[in-house]
């Protein structure tokens, strides 16, 4: 579903109650007020432009200074289960969850987990700018174990922020614009991906050691992603063509924030999901995908893909291009 909203659309004394209204709709259930008052700047405004790809929303929100809190009775009353990756973009934004608190200023982004209660108040000075990612949890989950990365700033100056910053800017335009992003799930994914590397990064994640017998988790990822199309793919397969343990594999994994089968059935998916927006490949049924990179069941497919995109294999494959 895409969004395009403005309180200028609606009576001044109505605008922040519609406001309120847009946001627990079409977003998560938060409570909403207003910061400083009117103090001469006139009645609340903001605008939002959404567009859902891929799974993945992105929204774009400007408006006058406020705050936003989710507490746990939005959250017992919501069926929302996603993360949500803040990038700001004009404004000051100061956030908390878990115990933590952060600063935000333009190009900072930073992770808020909706299944937990949160809060940040857009002080401005002025009008604030905020893009927000809105990603199914088993999306990044797929990738890493974030839960110690929430409300953590990747500051836009450092090394992680400015390369994964500038790209979620320039992805949030892309997908944002009147056209979308054209063929663009290749590139919502190197977002994400780059997000996550920097999340991770000022989470304090280990970098990736060697096994005993000097293998890492990337040579035992390479050997598993030659051989992704088979279904007797297992922990147990690759361990003992990398010469580790399946314990030191697990463990490898395991400090790379994933579990083997988690991070298997995420390549399987991204291959299975690029063949059914192929055409070179449209002579193939979805079983036959499936069956291609290494899916057993058909059925099993169809509700891990649905459960990682928000729609079903046959949905994806009628998407205009």
């Amino acid at each position: 579903m895409n969004l395009a909203f403005a309180t200028s659309e609606v009576d001044p004394q109505d605008r922040l109650s519609a406001w309120r209204e847009v946001v627990n709709r079409a977003f998560v259930p938060l409570a909403i007020t207003p910061i400083g008052g009117d103090n001469g700047r006139g009645p609340f405004e903001a605008s939002v432009v959404a567009r859902s790809f891929g799974g993945v929303r992105a929204w774009h929100v400007r408006a006058s200074p406020m705050s936003a809190v989710r507490t746990p009775r939005h959250i017992e009353a919501s069926d929302h289960d996603d993360y949500l990756i803040a990038l700001h973009v004009a404004g000051t934004a100061h956030g908390a969850q878990g115990g933590r608190e952060l600063t935000l200023g333009p190009g900072d982004f930073a992770l808020f987990d909706s299944r937990r209660p949160y809060s940040i108040q857009f002080t401005g000075p002025g009008w604030v700018e905020h893009v927000i990612y809105q990603v199914p949890r088993a999306s990044l989950d797929a990738r890493s174990d974030l839960g110690t990365a929430t409300a953590r700033c990747v500051r836009a100056a450092s090394g992680a922020g400015q390369l994964a910053s500038p790209y979620l800017r320039t992805l949030a335009r892309a997908v944002l614009s009147a056209d979308g992003l054209a063929y663009g799930q290749p590139f919502i994914d190197a977002g994400l991906d780059l997000a996550v590397s920097a999340l991770r990064t000022v989470a304090g994640y280990a970098g990736e050691p060697a096994s005993a017998h000097g293998v890492t988790a990337s040579a035992l990822k390479d050997y598993a992603l030659a051989r992704l199309g088979d279904p007797a793919l297992s922990p147990q397969t690759v361990a003992r063509d990398g010469y580790v343990s399946v314990r030191q594999l697990h463990r490898l994994f395991a400090l790379d924030g994933l579990t083997f089968g988690h991070w298997i059935r995420e390549q399987r998916l991204r291959r299975c999901r690029d063949d059914l927006a192929d055409p070179r490949v449209s002579h193939l049924s979805i079983a036959d995908v499936a069956a291609r990179w290494g899916f057993r069941s058909a059925a099993h497919f169809s509700r891990v893909f649905r459960a990682r995109y928000g729609v079903t294999p046959a949905e994806y494959r009628r998407r205009p291009p």
